[in-house]
């Protein structure tokens, strides 16, 4: 009995093994916004040069790899890692439409240029017309307690300051 037993304890432990999802694959750490951007690509029908991805932020033990498509209307996503560096997935937002915050009172390339720099979905809170041609554009990303003020000219050529307000 105990050789049937201890058999059947071999085959569950190597039926386990097998049995990691294919999303389980560790990645170096050095790796992670290069994966992220292979599987965005892949997701997205677009070549991986094409992404902007922002840098690997880990909080609380988990990584993640933001980005978006380089376009005029481009479409965000995010991928997570566990601590271990496991890929958990991607999660990718659609498309954003950066045309539908013009009626927030800043001209539509200048809201552009600071959602475009912010680099996660966000909500405009206010935006200030300074008078000189120069608008404020307080940003809270929807996804977490990130708040930024971008301070940029009505063409959105630059952005002359970027304040993290957290």
């Amino acid at each position: 009995m105990s050789r049937i037993f201890t058999c059947m304890i071999v085959l569950t432990a190597a039926t386990a093994a097998f049995a990691l999802p294919a999303s389980a694959k560790i990645v170096a750490e050095p790796k992670l916004a290069q994966y992220c951007g292979e599987e965005a690509a892949s997701r997205l029908g677009v070549a991986a040069a094409s992404l902007l991805l922002l840098p690997v932020e880990k909080t609380h033990g988990t990584f993640y790899v933001y980005g978006q498509t380089d376009e005029t209307s481009p479409t965000l996503f995010s991928c997570t890692f566990d601590g271990k560096r496991s890929f958990l997935g991607i999660e990718i937002e659609g498309d954003h439409d950066h045309g539908t915050h013009a009626d927030a009172g800043a001209p539509k390339a200048a809201m552009n240029k600071c959602l475009q720099i912010f680099g996660l979905p966000a909500k405009v809170e206010t935006v200030s017309d300074f008078g000189n041609g120069f608008y404020e554009i307080i940003l809270q990303s929807k996804a977490n307690a990130r708040k930024v003020a971008c301070t940029v000219p009505a063409d959105g050529s630059v952005i002359e300051d970027w304040v993290e307000m957290n």
